[in-house]
């Protein structure tokens, strides 16, 4: 089941009339995040982009066992790494990216940070080649991303 998307408007207009004791209620009731979250807005992206799972294991360079697990939230990763090859292969724009990062809770991209810099103008650019990126990466002296060891 797909959660609404609420405006920053509509949930501002809600919390002028909330007290403190609300907050559970609201958490509950209008906040997304956690691997529910994270799990269905990755279905969402593989829909809306036309893909399917295993293509998308195949173009990140990521086993499809270990790719469904992190994908449905059964595995947890702390490597930010291996949740970016999979948004190069899911072709995501850095709109999309700072959501799913934000679903994941996991760090998003700074401007002031060379690496993410060049993640950054990479998803504006629409790139989905993990191998494109790492060249660039390399061109430039930064550290390739990650593989998977599992």
């Amino acid at each position: 089941m797909e959660q609404q998307q609420y405006s920053t408007s509509m949930l501002t207009e809600v919390l002028q009339s909330a007290d403190m004791h609300d907050i559970r209620r609201y958490q509950d009731q209008y906040i997304q995040s956690g691997p529910a979250a994270f799990a269905a807005y990755m279905d969402e992206m593989i829909l809306k982009k036309g893909l399917k799972r295993q293509e998308v294991f195949q173009r990140a360079d990521i086993p499809q066992k270990y790719g469904y697990k992190l994908l449905t939230g059964e595995s947890h990763t702390n490597d930010r790494d291996k949740l970016l090859r999979l948004f190069f292969a899911m072709g995501l724009s850095l709109k999309e990216v700072r959501r799913a990062l934000e679903l994941y809770e996991m760090p998003g991209l700074y401007p002031k940070i060379k690496r993410d810099a060049i993640f950054m103008i990479a998803f504006n650019r629409g790139y989905a080649s993990v191998d494109e990126v790492n060249k660039i990466l390399a061109e430039n002296g930064e550290r390739e991303l990650s593989r998977s060891r599992d």
